[in-house]
């Protein structure tokens, strides 16, 4: 889903975003675990950091031809527009969709480093001044959207003037929004030359982190197309409130409208390397032809896109092993098979992905006292204690050595992470759990019910609103592809049973998770579920959980609300000492806003006979494509 600012539903939220981010794939080298491929742990931790070897750029490059890729089973794209609501966000729809076709203002990550990307941003680093209250983007001149237009600083203020309007709307209209934060901390957005923009803002910002989590998510668009209330009406003033709202309206609309993104005009009009041509609404298959009129850093040279849908983890990998896919993630489950696909003429490599993975908690769900529970830290503890990162990582129902150990909302690869990001501050450890459920009071039945004895609010007691028999009985709802999200629910439900507590394992799509089990985007909802696993979030450059883990983040999927988060992400944002977001993340780590899982390995195959520089395949596992600089040999 989405990050910081965009934490996309990993599938990853950054709900990405959320930007939930992003969901679990993985894959290894021949089943061992990664750097050296001798099954060692890196670091002296359980799993690696990387996973196979990025083969050097070579051969001659073609000009032309088609290659196939993989979807994610169930994650297809439902909303074309590039402000997306939190219902529908998600790494696939950002990265491997809309970035193809509408550019960033700044692009991350730089290969595989979790960092802005000079090279293929419209605008140079921007200039802050006045305090930091005061923010100048010169975008880089020559860069056109496909028609010929110059991408330009009024289309910068387009973008800024609709998501104020969508979001004045409805505030789960964007899902990287925070109450308080962009757009709302911008008192003027100026076009003061085509190819200059000022913002003002209400209140000094960290430039570090305004930079790399705001102004990642700003996209251009093409206001002298785009400005429109219909189809075939005139082109408004989008400074006008009640313009800008009614163009947006219009935009939204067709937006939603999966059966003509392929042949609406609207979506023609890019300043990408790719765009749509051609959408089957029932399949989810789509396909993109490359923009002759691209700008960029590097035309494209492989002319069409196919990205083709699967059902199960199990029919991509078939897909792949009879080379009928160019390029394709790989499960964990499927691991083992690698050598396969070597022999078969792929190339393999991957790494943990630029985001965390979690058991999402609920703590809006009032059904059976879920939310008191949950509330309770030393309930999340022992429930953390239950959760075996290093057995999962070995096991080859699970994770096949394809993760990294983690325990944090940084990943190993940020400057920003501590030491500490791959040490449990509770780690695998049943009797420690069930030591912290005796000392506040509960009786604990062994592969019973387990009840409250003591209820209370006192240091030995259950805890506020936990009443006397209270029983620990929760629901998790886990994506139902890939398979790894089952195996790994279904051992921590049986960890907790021998601790006499019920967890109710379901499968559910990972679009229906993001788009229903997510309290800001389905409030009604929250009633229904206290656990999901879809995957991850995605996280921006600068890691601070500012729009996921603070009160009134967007993207805050499970309702957490804790003060000291609250206040340290107000350090992060507005503070220039890096120190304030690494006691936020080592905060968090320890107050479980989620329950912390490894790492999945995103891996990735291709074919040997796709080249391009080694950068651009070594950000696969960040979910970020850039096809433009690929070639058929």
């Amino acid at each position: 889903m989405s990050s910081s600012r965009t934490r996309r539903a990993l599938v990853t939220a950054t709900l990405a975003a959320i930007l939930p981010l992003a969901a679990c794939s993985g894959g290894s080298d021949d089943g061992k675990a990664a750097a050296g491929g001798n099954g060692a742990p890196a670091g002296g931790k359980s799993g690696s950091q990387t996973f196979g070897e990025l083969p050097a750029e070579s051969g001659t490059p073609k000009d032309g031809g088609t290659i196939d890729i993989a979807q994610q089973p169930g994650a297809g794209p439902y909303y074309v527009l590039p402000i997306v609501p939190g219902a529908f966000n998600s790494t696939y729809v950002t990265y491997q969709f809309q970035r193809l076709m509408y550019r960033p203002l700044y692009w991350f990550p730089e290969g595989a480093s979790p960092k802005v990307n000079p090279a293929l941003s419209l605008a140079e680093l921007p200039e802050f001044s006045d305090d930091n209250k005061t923010v100048t983007i010169k975008l880089r001149p020559g860069y056109t959207w496909s028609d010929g237009s110059a991408v330009e600083a009024g289309d910068v203020v387009f973008f800024i003037n609709l998501l104020k309007a969508a979001l004045k709307k409805n505030a789960a209209n964007w899902g990287g929004y925070t109450p308080g934060q962009f757009p709302d901390n911008v008192t003027s957005a100026k076009a003061t030359s085509a190819n200059v923009l000022t913002l003002k803002l209400k209140e000094a910002y960290n430039p570090e982190w305004f930079t790399a989590d705001e102004l990642t998510s700003v996209i251009p668009l093409p206001a002298k197309q785009w400005a429109r209330a219909s189809a075939d009406g005139p082109i408004l003033d989008h400074n006008s409130p009640k313009n800008a709202e009614a163009i947006y309206t219009y935009l939204d609309k067709a937006s939603r409208d999966p059966a003509s993104f392929a042949t609406n005009p609207l979506w023609q009009t890019v300043n990408g390397p790719y765009r749509l041509s051609g959408f089957d609404v029932t399949t989810n298959f789509y396909s993109m032809t490359a923009n002759e009129a691209y700008t960029g850093s590097q035309k494209p040279r492989i002319k069409t896109l196919n990205f083709r849908p699967f059902t199960s983890e199990t029919a991509k990998f078939n897909q792949l092993l009879s080379g009928n896919l160019t390029m394709a993630t790989v499960d964990q489950s499927h691991v083992g098979q690698v050598s396969a696909l070597k022999a078969a003429g792929y190339n393999v490599y991957g790494a943990p992905r630029m985001g965390f993975n979690f058991i999402m908690l609920n703590f809006k769900d009032t059904t059976d006292n879920v939310d008191k529970l949950i509330g309770q830290l030393y309930i999340r503890q022992a429930l953390q204690h239950l959760i075996d990162q290093p057995g999962y990582i070995a096991s080859k129902g699970m994770y096949n050595g394809a993760a990294a150990e983690s325990y944090g909302t940084a990943p190993a690869s940020s400057p920003y992470a501590s030491d500490t990001v791959a040490t449990a501050p509770y780690p695998y450890d049943p009797n420690a759990a069930r030591k912290l459920l005796e000392d506040h009071g509960w009786k604990v039945v062994p592969n019973g019910a387990t009840t409250c004895e003591r209820p209370g609010t006192g240091a030995t007691e259950c805890g506020e609103g936990i009443p006397q028999g209270q029983t620990i009985k929760f629901n998790l709802f886990h994506r139902s592809e890939p398979q790894l999200h089952s195996a790994v629910s279904t051992a921590f439900a049986s960890e907790a049973r021998k601790l006499g507590m019920t967890i109710t394992v379901a499968p559910k799509t990972f679009s229906f998770l993001i788009q229903n089990y997510n309290v800001p985007a389905a409030p009604s909802k929250a009633g229904e579920w206290a656990m999901s696993t879809w995957g991850g979030f995605s996280t921006t450059p600068y890691p601070t959980m500012t729009g996921t883990f603070d009160s009134k983040g967007s993207g805050n999927v499970g309702a957490y609300d804790d003060p000291k988060t609250d206040e340290l992400i107000q350090a992060s944002v507005h503070g220039e000492d890096r120190q304030a977001v690494q006691a936020e993340i080592e905060h968090l780590r320890t107050d479980l806003p989620v329950l912390w899982l490894p790492n999945a390995h995103t891996i990735w195959a291709w074919k040997n006979t796709l080249s391009g520089p080694q950068d651009t395949f070594a950000a696969l596992p960040t979910t970020v494509l850039t096809p433009e600089y690929w070639y058929l040999k």
